[in-house]
């Protein structure tokens, strides 16, 4: 199955890359062309002129600027459908990417990474080789932004249903799905555009007297150019008397020329971020969903009987028109119509109809954005399965589970079952035979499932739990803070966690307290597995310290599981499968052989 999914998406890819060669072939030719029509067009006007066959010279004139208005427009579509079918030849490319698990290229999600995180800094969740390089296909920082905030805090059940039902409504649609991603890919949207876009739309409109306004605006630019066809038809009117009335124009523009100024600044980096919005929000619309989730998303895109898209449509072509403040024919323009008093007022009457709904939009797109990541994250992977979320605490049960980032062909399962709060398992094992990635992949897991997604198993249940996680922890020289106190402050994290637990918490300890003596670890640790096991919370403590698994005795609900290795001559064996009880083998002294370290006697 997964090589049928790994050829769908190269023959997508050459097939769209088909069809933009195609497309830029024809882009030149109607280039060439239009450089054609233009040289021809001008040599016909000038020759009809001196001939002075006025009739058919303004015939050829008027056809002429059509024609070539037609021409650029045409131009302008091919270019479009070029550029959008190279998007979607990119998206297909980067599925096969993330097939091959080759993450480098993608957007690491670094912006999202918190040191004090409980567990997204352990766990790959963001940066190199992470869960959001493997899911995001957002293109735009909102739908990042949700996708984001899934993985880093579980949902409530009730809510990881219904993104489990929109995602398998999605995953299939394949075409739609890459058509959004390929329409928000028009632009690379950043916070700060969004943002000053919002600020705009929220402050006070730009002119306070907007009947008085609209008045001035229709009379003057009427009055304007009826005294300008008076001036060319009437020898009684002189050209003096329509040039007052544009230094009258000129003072009223004066009075909005700082308001204008500061809309063209405020907004001329949001029209082609508008565009994008408006194309996805049409695929929205447009679209007939199934369930609640997505039909709830879609409903939210109206205002005042009217679409997202349609108003999003009307604010780009009136801020593209303040983006033509740069122009000297607006300028020219504007001394005749009052441009800017017509433009301000028409962005002020959108202001008042939407003010109050574009942020809405905005999220909701995100949100489809990130249901869109986790569907196109189930359709890439289907082996993986969508897990059923329990009603019991402290409850996992997994058959043949992975870690999602670690390729397949590389890839060992592993069945666990874990039930009751108070639950510790101690894993044991040798070096390098497996422990820390079993924590890992429990963890990833955890994530994947409690935002929505489908996880790499063929069978995950799972209650709603806090991860909590403590496996990289590290000195710091700037806070003068060393790697064993940095492990107590984690660890203090974790128990205040736990004095006021939300949700019942399941913390994965990689080799806790290494940074002390063999003693005060092994003492240390044990004290802090009889806390834990008192408390709301259930996990997993990986170590080398064999003691630890004696608490047993002491702990009902303590269970010891091991990975162990075998040698075989020179050569350390590794399954890399989970083994009840504590481990019996080592492999230290064999390991420091092999890097040619002399082991004596």
């Amino acid at each position: 199955m997964k090589k049928s999914v790994e050829e769908l998406f190269q023959s997508r890819f050459s097939e769209f890359q088909q069809q933009a060669q195609t497309l830029q072939k024809k882009y030149n030719q109607v280039s060439a062309f239009r450089i054609v029509f233009f040289v021809v067009a001008i040599i016909g006007i000038v020759y009809l002129a001196n001939a002075r066959l006025s009739e058919i010279f303004i015939a050829v004139l008027i056809g002429s600027v059509i024609g070539f208005v037609f021409i650029i427009r045409w131009h302008q579509s091919i270019k479009q459908k070029y550029e959008h079918t190279e998007r979607l030849a990119t998206i297909n490319k980067e599925e096969l990417h993330r097939l091959n698990y080759q993450l480098h290229s993608f957007d690491t999600g670094s912006i999202y990474q918190d040191a004090r995180h409980p567990y997204s800094g352990d766990l790959d969740v963001f940066g190199e080789h992470s869960l959001f390089q493997l899911l995001n296909r957002s293109a735009t920082r909102k739908g990042k932004d949700y996708l984001a905030d899934w993985l880093r805090q579980p949902a409530v059940k009730p809510e990881i249903l219904l993104r489990q039902e929109a995602a398998l409504e999605l995953k299939d649609q394949l075409d739609w799905r890459q058509t959004q991603q390929a329409h928000g890919r028009q632009v690379d949207t950043t916070q700060e555009e969004i943002q000053q876009l919002l600020t705009w739309v929220s402050s006070p409109l730009a002119i306070s007297n907007q009947r008085a306004y609209r008045v001035v605006q229709y009379v003057f630019s009427a009055l304007t150019i009826l005294l300008i066809i008076a001036a060319f038809a009437l020898p009684a009117v002189h050209w003096y008397v329509p040039m007052v009335v544009i230094l009258i124009n000129m003072a009223i523009i004066g009075t909005t020329a700082k308001a204008a100024e500061k809309v063209h600044q405020q907004t001329n980096k949001s029209v082609s971020t508008l565009k994008a919005y408006r194309h996805m929000m049409e695929g929205v619309e447009q679209q007939s969903f199934r369930f609640a989730k997505l039909q709830s998303l879609q409903s939210r895109l109206k205002s005042n009987g009217k679409s997202a898209s349609t108003s999003v449509k009307e604010l780009s072509y009136i801020l593209s028109n303040f983006d033509a403040r740069g122009n000297m024919m607006y300028h020219l323009l504007n001394v005749i119509f009052l441009l800017d008093v017509y433009w301000l007022l028409r962005a002020d009457r959108w202001k008042n109809r939407t003010k109050d709904h574009i942020e809405g939009w905005l999220n909701s797109m995100g949100e489809v954005e990130a249901l869109d990541s986790i569907a196109s994250f189930a359709f890439a992977q289907p082996d993986f399965t969508f897990p059923t979320i329990s009603s019991e605490r402290h409850c996992i049960r997994t058959e043949a589970m992975g870690h999602c980032l670690i390729p397949p062909q590389q890839r060992v399962d592993n069945d666990f079952a874990m039930e009751g709060r108070g639950t510790i398992n101690i894993i044991t094992g040798s070096n390098m035979s497996g422990k820390s990635t079993f924590l890992r992949t429990i963890g990833t897991n955890m994530v994947l499932a409690l935002s929505g997604a489908p996880v790499c198993a063929q069978q995950f249940e799972v209650a709603v739990m806090q991860v909590f996680s403590s496996m990289r922890t590290q000195d710091s020289l700037e806070e003068n803070v060393s790697s064993f106190y940095a492990e107590l402050q984690r660890l203090r994290q974790l128990l205040t966690m736990l004095e006021t637990p939300q949700l019942p918490v399941l913390f994965m300890l990689d080799e806790i307290l290494k940074g002390t003596n063999s003693h005060d670890r092994h003492h240390g640790a044990a004290s802090l597995i009889k806390q834990l096991g008192k408390l709301d919370a259930s996990g997993f403590v990986s170590t080398h310290d064999l003691e630890l698994g004696k608490l047993a005795d002491e702990l009902p609900k303590l269970r010891n599981y091991n990975f162990t290795s075998t040698i075989s001559g020179d050569e350390i064996h590794f399954d890399y499968r989970l083994h009840d009880g504590v481990c019996r083998s080592f492999n230290a002294s064999k390991l420091m052989e092999k890097m040619g370290i002399a082991i004596e006697g």
